[in-house]
């Protein structure tokens, strides 16, 4: 009886100087408690997620498997492991950790998040897909702060796979929940102007605006579907406000490049040309756009 109340001293007391950010202390603390106690799955879980925040992630890493080892049938304790193995940059070792605090708890919506976020770094687009569908799911079910990412990163993904409507459809859905949010638009517009759909991608511009008038992104964006509309000079003065508000951007220079070109106006384009290189010298268009230039300065 002493025995037990004496690790459950060491334990509060670990988690109290845990909680005043004193980890080294509260290290001791949960070593004593081993000490006294060696099958104490949840004070070597707690130690471990102690040493993953002190960046000694290979001790984490052995404190969490002692954890599961003593109880293989806690879902957080796969998910705090996955966790772990993300940092160390182990993503395909995360997502098996993921995929099995989830076996254990399905509804466990943070180890759906985490794994769309790892997925994403791994370029798994149709994975990724499924896994931003079980949040929504989720969300509806219990609502999280989840909902709105689930919806725009499942419409950046379809995107990216070519799928514009149903990626629009998932803008569309997530504007609805939150109207403000200038990336929504930004995304959209994206889309819409690979469609073909100018029009509409500078009214998506426009709101941006509207809510930010500060927001480079959406000035270049509308600039792009002005040049796709053939507006050469509104779209050059979309990209100057762009420049004012963004100037180390490379890519906007490069639009503003092609504009002027169309425009006639070569003098200017090899200037903005120069001040684009500069930020970028191994831009795709850089040769290209030299070599026009320059060729059509001669001619004059």
């Amino acid at each position: 009886m002493e025995l037990q109340k004496d690790i459950a001293h060491f334990q509060r007391k670990g988690d109290s100087l845990c909680l005043e950010g004193m980890d080294e202390r509260a290290l001791v603390c949960y070593n004593r408690a081993i000490k006294r106690n060696p099958k104490d799955c949840f004070v070597y879980f707690y130690k471990s997620t102690i040493l993953n925040r002190m960046g000694k992630n290979k001790e984490a890493l052995v404190n969490v498997d002692q954890a599961i080892c003593l109880d293989p049938n806690c879902s957080i304790y796969y998910f705090s492991k996955g966790q772990i193995l993300r940092e160390m940059g182990r993503n395909g070792e995360a997502v098996e950790c993921y995929d099995k605090s989830i076996s254990l708890n399905p509804d466990f919506v943070d180890a759906h998040y985490f794994k769309g976020e790892v997925l994403r770094e791994m370029g798994k687009k149709e994975e990724l897909v499924g896994c931003f569908d079980e949040i929504i799911r989720l969300s509806c079910l219990h609502p999280n702060h989840y909902y709105q990412w689930a919806f725009s990163e499942k419409g950046r993904a379809l995107m990216e796979m070519g799928q514009n409507k149903e990626a629009i459809d998932c803008f569309d859905t997530a504007i609805s929940l939150f109207p403000h949010n200038t990336t929504l638009y930004n995304d959209k517009s994206k889309i819409l102007n690979k469609m073909g759909r100018s029009e509409e991608a500078i009214g998506c511009c426009d709101k941006a605006i509207s809510f930010d008038p500060n927001n480079a992104l959406a000035y270049f964006n509308k600039g792009t579907s002005l040049q796709q509309m053939d507006k050469y000079e509104e779209a050059v003065e979309c990209y100057d406000k762009t420049i004012n508000l963004d100037p180390y951007c490379a890519d906007t220079y490069f639009e503003k490049v092609k504009a002027l070109k169309l425009m006639g106006k070569y003098i200017e384009a090899a200037d903005c040309y120069e001040k684009a290189t500069s930020l970028n010298l191994d831009h795709k268009d850089a040769l290209g756009n030299q070599s026009v230039i320059l060729n059509k300065m001669a001619a004059k």
